[in-house]
């Protein structure tokens, strides 16, 4: 209903985020949701030569059920919005707001959008984006700021997280498969490299590595997540700690572990979409502590628009912008 009356120009903003450094940080969870009955296919019972059930027939210890439902893994969006003060840190007694969707990745960056011009992101300070190396989200960061209506006195950052940012690091010297004593004064090295923002001096290093070992072809994906995200000016974090910025997604990892891990992921779980969309809005809501907030709006918004389904079609939001690596492809 919010994103109804924001579509319309109905949706008014606030000052909660005025003057304000503001970080948001999005990133996906893991749910199960069930799709369409199916029919169970009869396992036909093996007999021997005197017409007994052989030994290894299926076990039929229970009665087996004529139907079953297909399920598949999808990928919740899931998005923290809040304030942090000089030192990167969440202002104490500041609420974040927290909102996802099934709907995917255009649905959520236009959710991210909305709640920025509710809460009144065009008057901020600076807006941090910091996430991961998933490419629908920084694809979507440049549509989430044109459609929030944030002009360009706003300063806008990129931050990739740090640790993701190093375990890439990891991940490229693993895949030399030399011996954890001697890869780990090598690790220490770089990982204090990219720590220090001399990201391009990593990249130098690794490649060096990856021309003298043309065979291992992870080790330059590897190399061109990192150049990737450094040529876009999201490894520069002796800058942002200067700046203030947070250097993690701590808080976005935290909510989903919170809001979709631990009611709407588990051993034999499974949703109907429908009712795991209503769920992962009605814990956002609670864990952030805006369900009260929230109601009244609802109650208001509802006295002038009522929708008959949540199902909605999201805006374009993708612009093809994320850039190409830089560095030579090595053969496999």
């Amino acid at each position: 209903m919010m994103l109804t009356q924001w579509r319309a120009g109905r949706l008014s903003s606030t000052d909660e985020f005025a003057g304000m450094r503001v970080t948001v940080q999005i990133d996906g969870g893991r749910t199960k949701l069930r799709g369409a009955l199916r029919k169970r296919t009869p396992v036909a019972e093996i007999h021997n030569e005197m017409g007994l059930v052989a030994n290894d027939a299926p076990g039929r210890s229970r009665a087996a059920p004529n139907q079953s439902f297909a399920a598949e893994w999808r990928e919740p969006k899931l998005a923290t919005i809040f304030i942090h003060n000089e030192k990167g840190r969440m202002v104490k007694k500041s609420k974040a707001t927290i909102d996802g969707t099934f709907s995917g990745p255009d649905a959520m960056a236009e959710i991210v959008a909305m709640h920025l011009h509710r809460l009144g992101a065009a008057k901020a300070r600076s807006i941090a984006f910091i996430s991961d190396g998933a490419v629908w989200i920084w694809d979507r960061i440049d549509a989430i700021v044109k459609q929030a209506g944030i002009p360009k006195s706003v300063t806008i950052h990129q931050v990739l997280d740090n640790c993701h940012a190093v375990h890439h690091v990891s991940l490229a010297l693993a895949s030399l498969g030399i011996a954890e004593e001697d890869r780990m004064p090598l690790y220490r090295e770089l990982r204090t490299r990219l720590r220090n923002g001399q990201w391009r001096a990593v990249v130098e290093e690794l490649q060096t590595l990856a021309d003298d070992n043309p065979q291992i072809g992870q080790l330059q994906t590897e190399i061109n997540y990192l150049q990737r995200h450094g040529d876009a000016g999201r490894l520069a974090y002796p800058t942002f700690r200067g700046q203030g910025l947070p250097l993690g997604s701590g808080a976005i990892e935290s909510s989903i572990r919170r809001v979709i891990n631990l009611r709407l992921k588990g051993n034999g779980i499974f949703w109907r979409e429908d009712n795991a969309e209503s769920m992962l809005q009605l814990r956002a809501l609670v864990i952030s502590d805006r369900w009260d907030e929230r109601v009244q709006q609802m109650r208001s918004i509802r006295k002038t628009t009522h929708l008959p389904t949540w199902h909605w079609t999201p805006r374009p939001m993708s612009s093809k912008s994320e850039p190409e690596p830089t560095v030579k492809q090595n053969a496999v």
